[in-house]
């Protein structure tokens, strides 16, 4: 059974751009090795493109948390600040002052654990992440 004139001339263009491929890289031998190099690296590569851009997603999160955070501390500051202004005896002065710091521990407090949430989901994702790309890696080796 004869190939035919369209497989043969197939073979042959990729016979002829192996060939060329060949060549240049006799010319540049540094181009193989930059293969070589990208190619035992791209897991950890990829690996860190990812983490690149959940760290990005973290960060954006984490900015509009605190913005938010600061903005509701500043109107309970200048709420705290009025109630000041309304006391009339030193107990009022002290209920209201107690009040106050009570209120902004509790509320500093839910912030650090959010952000100790955030900061631990990030530690997480980026195991996992590194943990798939050098099993992926690792079975890659194998074959």
């Amino acid at each position: 059974m004869c190939a035919g004139p369209l497989v043969e001339e197939r073979t042959m263009n990729a016979n002829a751009s192996r060939s060329l491929a060949d060549q240049g890289l006799d010319k540049n031998p540094g181009l193989a090795s930059l293969d070589t190099w990208m190619s035992i690296n791209r897991p950890m590569l990829e690996a860190m493109t990812e983490i690149n851009g959940r760290l990005i997603e973290q960060v954006s999160r984490a900015n509009n948390e605190w913005l938010g955070f600061v903005n509701r501390r500043m109107k309970e500051d200048m709420a705290a600040s009025k109630r000041f202004m309304e006391c009339r005896t030193v107990q009022d002065v002290f209920f209201a002052y107690s009040d106050f710091v009570q209120r902004a521990q509790q509320q500093y407090q839910a912030e650090f654990q959010y952000f100790a949430r955030l900061n631990q989901k990030l530690a997480d994702e980026t195991a996992t992440v590194l943990k798939s790309r050098m099993e992926e890696a690792e079975a890659d080796l194998r074959h």
